[in-house]
């Protein structure tokens, strides 16, 4: 027997098979790498107190007067601001209903009650705040219709319905007593309309014609008008696409648009108790503010403060005229919030060449980059009296999804549909080791889902994206632009109550010290912070992690080999003490291992442990799986194990544990070429 240092080429290559890469790393979750050597991913904890409403696309931090930070949330229901923890509402106001505008009735014994406005235009789903309500004389009282409610059927043009709820939020069923209509001062504010969770392609055979005066486009503010292919309809169409929101930051305010909607802004405010208004409406009062607007950005030179409006309707708005997806329009100088182009103004527009829509700006310290679905462009601010330049940059160059590209550095990179790029000054196409692994399993029908999310802590750009047939994020890969490498993984469960690493958007690091995650279960969570993956119910659940070697064989395979011994190299210096401590146990001390394998096969094509590729069971199993539990001080493990080639496997799935792999050695010698 002879020691032998088990060495491995750094980052996960799928694209070749494990035979062929000997010396390498063959699959893993939840595990990274780190100066070359694997460890596993940090844990999170659970940053919102309460949860929010819908599915979360954009998370957007910033911070304003006094240094007070907050976490911008674009949901498919709600735009918010989270302040240590704390959600505030600022979605829009998109109608009132004036004092006495607005009724109610309530049904002995049912918990629905039922509003009526005559012009309410709400939709199912939408929510509304109502006030200045009294009693219905029950116990339907006037603190249980005064707050917000989640509209639940609209029977008619005119009338609404809602579930009571009581102090706690559960459902309360009016009593005989409750026959009053709430008095005559009930106010009613209706918040935008909500949006898609996930995109809706072709909702029925013959539903519309392509590009129909018949198709019926809402706009978030609540008006409509006739649309085309690729917006979203009321009603019947082609196309609906979730709700995207993007954020930028004006001065010490915060402007936003939802993806083919109006352009609003929110005036700072230590604590918010205001909702963002319309940048055309008092207080901004802009001039000429295009109405539909795919995304909202602040030009990159960062001083001029300029508006800039991508994929919007063209100057004059008088006549409605359709959204240009392919315009770009910018504001004044020295008035920001004026649209209007003229000899007094700098305002103005430019329009690119190619392409079917603008789908993503993206500001670099150089210049604003341009995507459509098959180009990019360059938009850069010249100072001059053209005040912006545009230039192509190539016109075979994909994005696979709105959100799927982050900058970092200076440099971006993203998602296209068939692989990764990245752009420096020029651009090229990233050697991605897990290209298959990804490109044949997206679904591509939901690819507005996929984003890019930046963890500069560790110097990576994951992707995270949904497979094939899934209409949530199921999987991620990640590229460590500092070493050149790449690794990949699932998110675990998908459902609610579970340790989900489904995550729908993403905030770095930047006026926080961690970044965060929004997950499927409407919580935001603090990445990069212990050990454990915590979900909505428990702050301790088990963080499973692996990581599997290729395999690795004497010469050329033709011999066997046998190793019974192996000299651990694994570090748990981050590991927790304790795990759940509660008042019940004062805590459980815990010794943090992991499980280490060997993985013995005979033929590249073997089968693993006892069954076959047909599930049948084996009365000589061509693949054996030898295992030993390593924890800090194990000095030494004896397994057997033999076969032409060995694989090994590192995996933990108990809470608390935090483990960096080093350089193992292992006794080995050659054992013949009979077996």
């Amino acid at each position: 027997m002879a020691l032998r240092k088990l060495t491995f080429k750094s980052g996960i290559n799928r694209d070749i098979t494990d035979y062929a890469q000997e010396g390498g790393w063959y699959a893993c979750n939840k595990v990274r790498f780190f100066k070359g050597f694997p460890k596993k991913i940090g844990g999170w904890t659970k940053h919102t107190v309460t949860k929010f409403n819908g599915i979360c696309r954009s998370l957007f931090s910033f911070s304003g007067l006094l240094g007070v930070k907050y976490l911008a949330l674009g949901t498919s229901e709600k735009v918010l601001l989270n302040g240590g923890g704390t959600s505030y509402n600022i979605t829009p106001i998109r109608a009132t209903a004036g004092a006495g505008g607005i009724v109610f009735a309530a049904t002995n014994g049912s918990s629905t009650i039922t509003a009526t406005d005559a012009s309410h235009g709400a939709l199912v789903g939408d929510w509304v705040t109502f006030s200045g309500a009294v009693t219905l004389g029950g116990v339907i009282t006037a603190a249980v219709l005064n707050k917000e409610y989640k509209i639940d059927t609209v029977p008619t043009d005119g009338t609404f319905t809602f579930t009571a709820l009581d102090a706690n939020g559960d459902a309360i069923a009016a009593n005989s007593s409750d026959s009053g209509n709430g008095g005559g001062s009930s106010n009613a504010s209706y918040q935008i309309a909500i949006g898609n969770d996930t995109n809706a392609q072709g909702v029925g055979w013959g539903a519309g014609t392509w590009n129909t005066a018949g198709a019926t486009v809402t706009l978030p503010s609540g008006t409509t008008r006739d649309g085309g292919w690729n917006e979203p309809r009321s009603g019947a169409g082609i196309f609906n696409p979730m709700r995207l929101i993007y954020f930028t930051r004006y001065q010490d305010d915060l402007l936003f648009n939802i993806r083919y909607g109006e352009i609003y802004r929110w005036v700072w405010q230590s604590t918010p108790s205001t909702a963002a208004a319309l940048l055309s409406a008092s207080p901004s009062s802009g001039t000429e503010v295009p109405n539909e607007v795919t995304q909202v950005m602040i030009a990159q030179d960062n001083q001029s403060n300029i508006i800039i409006a991508l994929g919007c309707t063209p100057y004059p708005a008088s006549g409605t005229p359709d959204r240009d997806p392919l315009l770009i329009r910018w504001s004044d100088v020295s008035n920001p919030f004026n649209f209007t182009p003229s000899d007094l103004t700098t305002a103005g527009s430019l329009t690119v060449q190619n392409g079917s829509q603008i789908l993503r700006g993206v500001p670099t310290t150089r210049e604003t980059l341009i995507f459509t679905e098959s180009s990019l462009s360059s938009l850069k601010f010249t100072g001059t009296f053209d005040v912006f330049r545009l230039d192509e940059l190539s016109s075979n160059t994909s994005l696979i999804g709105p959100n799927a590209v982050a900058t970092v550095d200076g440099v971006t990179y993203w998602m296209g549909l068939n692989k990764f790029y990245r752009y420096d000054g020029r651009i090229s196409t990233l050697d991605c080791t897990v290209q298959e692994e990804v490109f044949e399993s997206y679904n591509i029908d939901q690819a507005d889902q996929i984003f890019a999310a930046l963890n500069s802590e560790y110097h990576e750009v994951w992707w995270f994206y949904p497979t094939a047939g899934a209409t949530t994020i199921t999987h991620y890969v990640a590229y460590n632009y500092l070493e050149n490498i790449w690794f990949y993984g699932d998110c675990d469960g998908t459902t609610e109550g579970d340790a989900s690493f489904s995550r729908t958007a993403w905030q770095d690091t930047g006026i926080y010290a961690k970044p965060y995650g929004a997950g499927i279960d409407e919580n935001i969570y603090q990445h990069e912070t212990g050990n454990n993956a915590a979900t909505d119910t428990s702050p301790h659940a088990a963080l499973a992690s692996f990581i599997t070697s290729a395999q690795v064989s004497y010469d050329q395979g033709d011999r066997f080999v046998l190793m019974n011994r192996v000299l651990p190299d694994i570090d748990f210096r981050y590991s927790n003490a304790t795990t759940d401590i509660t008042a019940s146990t004062g805590g459980e001390t815990v010794t943090p291992t992991v499980n280490f394998s060997v993985i013995a096969k005979k033929f590249p094509g073997s089968a693993s442990y006892t069954t076959n590729e047909s599930g049948e069971t084996l009365t000589d199993a061509v693949t054996a799986v030898n295992s030993v539990t390593i924890g800090q001080y194990t000095q030494q493990a004896h397994m057997r194990a033999r076969g032409r080639s060995l694989g090994f496997k590192i995996e933990s799935t108990a809470k608390n544990v935090a483990w960096e792999l080093g350089v193992p050695r292992a006794d080995f010698r050659t054992d013949g070429r009979r077996g």
